[in-house]
């Protein structure tokens, strides 16, 4: 078979590969409740970042951090959707998958945590603060 080149098959390509991203995260949305709840901490995230005024460049690093998060737990669910389509017999080895990748999505969470508590480190002391007082 010839490969097609050119601008108009490449641009093609690029609108093709568009399409099939958006339909696996769509696919991700309505299979996943993890990926559901991440993107609902990602809106979250946003307003946040809105409501606090933070500067753009901590907006954007608040945001491409917890998207990295979105990115694990689509991988984890496609490995997890991949292993199901093997076998639906327990095995020690798909179970080893499975963890490894939950465990790749929990680490970068941690990672998260502890990023977006810097971020937002003195809107979380007036809290504390606003709470004593209370």
């Amino acid at each position: 078979m010839e490969k097609k080149t050119g601008f108009i098959h490449g641009t093609l390509h690029v609108f093709y590969a568009l399409r099939y991203s958006l339909q696996g995260i769509w696919t991700g949305l309505r299979l996943s409740l993890a990926i559901r709840q991440e993107f609902f901490i990602l809106v979250l995230l946003c307003f946040l970042a809105w409501y606090t005024a933070k500067p753009w460049y901590l907006t954007a690093v608040s945001l491409i951090a917890w998207l990295f998060v979105i990115v694990a737990e689509l991988f984890n669910s496609a490995i997890e959707e991949a292993l199901d389509l093997i076998t639906h017999d327990f095995s020690l080895k798909v179970k080893a998958a499975k963890d490894m990748g939950s465990a790749a999505v929990f680490i970068l969470v941690l990672i998260n945590i502890f990023g977006q508590a810097v971020i937002y480190a003195p809107e979380l002391v007036s809290l504390v603060q606003y709470v004593k007082n209370l």
